[in-house]
């Protein structure tokens, strides 16, 4: 299994992501053609890949990089090349991840349980995927999840640590995430009627949306992210995100 950004270690499959929104919702661009994973020093590309995952309309894209080429420990960059539309010229992302020497494999909050808290409605697990949805499913959504939230705060803020003690607002706000996925999963693999703007999962959606606009934007008011102890988490001084196409929009942020 490829481990989500936060976790990348030496000779182990990574799979990273990006988001992609317009005025404020996921948005696909007309292509996004490779990525490039780059060195520790910056400028030397490791490698260039072409196989790109993608669920129409969703405004996420993921690749997944072979352990063999992360042998260095220490931070690494990716760069997204796309176009938003027909005529424009291309334009690149780049986002970041530090190779570890090795990482403990925890989520940003506590795993998902089936017929608890979001999740009620869920039935039980089955033992296998033609039987309903199994634990390799809640699995997935939690990866999910994990990856979201390395893509919104791995720009701004230092998450050596937070695998070990998120900042309790980040957990509410994986927990949104996770549970959403998974319901939008469940409803996928048992052709059952989803999508609506009242299901519960748009609901989960909506509210993460909100969570991280406060967090990240100060909008409609700023929340502030703290540590288990309540002392705020300050961004990196110095950090670079991508340039937005519109005032209202940005590449890299849910």
């Amino acid at each position: 299994m490829a481990l989500p950004r936060g976790l990348a270690q030496l000779g182990s499959d990574l799979r990273l992501g990006i988001l992609f929104r317009w005025d404020g919702a996921p948005t696909d661009p007309l292509q996004v053609r490779l990525v490039e994973i780059i060195a520790t020093d910056g400028s030397t590309v490791l490698a260039t890949l072409d196989s790109i995952e993608h669920e129409p309309g969703s405004g996420e894209y993921y690749v997944t990089v072979p352990g063999e080429l992360l042998t260095t420990v220490g931070r690494h960059l990716d760069r997204w090349y796309y176009t938003w539309v027909e005529g424009e010229g291309e334009q690149s992302a780049f986002q970041d991840f530090y190779v570890h020497q090795s990482v403990s494999l925890r989520h940003y909050g506590p795993d998902l349980q089936a017929g608890q808290r979001y999740l009620k409605a869920f039935p039980p697990l089955a033992p296998g995927s033609q039987d309903g949805i199994t634990q390799a499913d809640l699995d997935a959504a939690m990866n999910a999840a994990d990856s979201l939230v390395d893509s919104l705060f791995g720009s701004d803020y230092d998450m050596a640590a937070w695998r070990e003690s998120p900042p309790p607002l980040v957990s509410i706000l994986w927990e949104l995430l996770a549970s959403a996925r998974a319901i939008r999963f469940r409803e996928l693999r048992l052709g059952l009627p989803g999508g609506e703007a009242d299901s519960t999962a748009a609901r989960l959606e909506r509210s993460a949306r909100d969570l991280v606009d406060r967090i990240l934007h100060g909008w409609p008011e700023r929340l502030h992210l703290r540590d288990a102890a309540g002392r705020i988490l300050r961004p990196r001084k110095n950090r670079s995100v991508t340039t937005p196409r519109a005032r209202t929009a940005t590449s890299d942020f849910f």
